[in-house]
């Protein structure tokens, strides 16, 4: 047995998750197994149960947007193909007697088989099917909660005797779509699966549940406190974490610290980027606290750019791009920037936290034009959830750049399964300062009532994590808002301290930071919760 494994670099930007490529796999007599995964490149793998693979038996072309792979050896023996195909690029797979499998969320798969068996593994929430067949296949299996439609002949095509199509509504949000004929199949079999995790493309519909375990937390939280305080006698204070050794202050080891994001200005609203840990004064539950570590400019920023592509904001789309553009300018080389996009009603991860400039200023000039609506509560949930999640200690801050028109909002489109509501309780516990940039067009006439209740949301939104709305009126009336940001940056305090209440029962904990400079103003989350 002999096997070859070929790497096939398509002609393509880093930016595939619209799906601009197309990978074509013609093979007579092998199996066609192929596979989403996560990374830029679309690799391929040959193998034969009958023979080493040899020069001639695989043929492989390029042209604008497309690859194809013939597999034509000449004497006939049977050569299995592999694909491992990025998000977003698109499928097309023939073969008269292989089988063809396909697994993951594909974004368009074009499949013919005349007797070969079909396995098809996806998220069938948020995938079509079509499957179209001259006659009914030997066997076939399907999830048992997977509702489908079942047809047979009609005057329009036919040439299908049995066809299997998904029930789900019009109205639903779906990423991929696959359509496969065939003529006598032996089997036919369907196959669940969970979007992956590490999955660059998300329906927004994610968003509830991550929302629903955040809130259950806060909930057990508070549960588990007043079972505390009802059973447990009444404590002693909590032995001082710190220990002062020769004028040096140490802390104990099984102590845990408490880190929080403060923004600190002088009177005239510019940022105060010299203070120390002694110019603080931070007070939880009303008690004063010892603070470790004071620390601003020098630290490291992760910073993510979530852009609002729906409908309603199309028009100014170029403006957006150049506004993405000039928010990574004001960024420092220690800094990490990810890009998201609210895109085609899907929440799509463009670039993941990244220093490279380069990429970033590239995949901005790449992203294609598009649309869809404005889920935009589940997208920032989404944004959340992608990385900051697990950088609970790090400098996390996440733009939004919306007109903040929500379709819970504005009853049209997909809504957001989250409401303002929800998402503002769950932001209580989320480790990120979200800084909304909205446009506003509704400078000469009064907003209507709908705008208004978008910018509200938005606002208490910022304030519950430390952070603050920005109003432009329009994508190319952002000039003040840069400079805006980056003093905002600037003025970004991480403030680590050990709580002497070492008690972490769950319970919510307000917190209130003073700076000891006459006119100092700060702005930081009003508590946390004790977990």
């Amino acid at each position: 047995m002999g096997s070859l494994r070929r790497t096939i670099t398509l002609l393509a930007a880093p930016v595939c998750l619209w799906g601009s490529l197309t990978v074509r796999v013609e093979n007579p007599a092998g199996a066609i197994d192929a596979r989403v995964v996560r990374g830029a490149e679309a690799r391929m793998r040959a193998s034969s149960p009958d023979r080493a693979i040899r020069d001639g038996d695989i043929e492989i072309s390029r042209e604008e947007g497309r690859t194809t792979i013939r597999v034509s050896p000449r004497d006939g023996a049977r050569i299995d193909v592999r694909v491992s195909l990025p998000y977003g690029y698109y499928l097309q797979a023939s073969t008269k007697s292989g089988r063809i499998r396909v697994e993951g969320m594909i974004r368009r798969a074009e499949l013919a088989t005349a007797t070969g068996d079909l396995h098809l593994k996806a998220p069938w929430r948020y995938t079509r099917l079509a499957l179209l067949c001259a006659e009914r296949p030997g066997k076939f299996e399907k999830p048992g909660k997977l509702k489908l439609r079942v047809g047979t002949r009609t005057q329009a095509e036919p040439e299908v005797g049995w066809r299997l199509t998904d029930k789900l509504p019009d109205t639903a949000v779906v990423y991929g779509r696959i359509i496969a004929r065939a003529e006598r199949p032996g089997k036919v079999v369907l196959e669940e699966m969970d979007v992956p995790a590490d999955a660059p493309v998300k329906p927004p519909a994610l968003a509830a549940e991550i929302i629903e375990k955040i809130l259950d937390r806060q909930k057990k939280s508070a549960r588990k406190a007043r079972h505390s305080r009802r059973n447990s006698p009444a404590e002693p204070p909590a032995e001082e974490p710190v220990v002062i050794e020769r004028g040096i202050a140490r802390f104990r080891g099984e102590v845990r610290m408490v880190t929080l994001a403060a923004a600190v200005y002088d009177r005239d609203g510019h940022p105060l980027t010299d203070l120390k840990p002694e110019d603080f004064e931070l007070y939880e539950d009303g008690v004063l606290q010892t603070i470790a570590h004071a620390a601003s400019e020098e630290e490291p920023f992760n910073l993510a750019l979530l852009l609002d592509l729906s409908g309603s904001t199309r028009r100014d789309r170029r403006a957006m791009m150049e506004a993405a553009k000039r928010f990574l300018d004001i960024t420092r080389p220690q800094d990490k920037v990810a890009i998201y996009a609210l895109a085609g009603s899907m929440f799509q991860v463009v670039t993941p936290l990244t220093a490279d400039r380069d990429r970033l200023y590239q995949v901005i000039d790449q992203m294609p034009d598009v649309s869809g609506a404005s889920p935009i509560y589940d997208a920032i949930v989404l944004a959340y959830a992608e990385e900051f999640q697990d950088r609970p200690q790090e400098r996390n801050a996440l733009i939004v750049i919306t007109d903040g028109v929500d379709n819970r909002i504005h009853d049209t489109g997909v809504p957001s399964r989250v409401s303002a509501k929800k998402l503002r309780r769950a932001a209580q516990s989320m480790s990120v300062l979200i800084y909304p940039v909205l446009l506003d067009p509704f400078r000469l006439v009064p907003a209507p009532e709908w705008a208004v209740r978008a910018r509200q949301a938005l606002t208490k939104l910022a304030q519950t994590t430390g952070g603050r709305l920005f109003p432009a009126h329009s994508i190319r009336d952002l000039d003040p808002v840069y400079d805006l940001v980056a003093d905002e940056l600037r003025s970004i305090y991480t403030l680590a301290y050990y709580p002497t209440d070492q008690n972490f029962d769950g319970k919510w904990r307000s917190i209130e930071v003073k700076v000891k400079r006459p006119g100092a103003k700060v702005r930081a989350r009003p508590g946390y919760y004790a977990e």
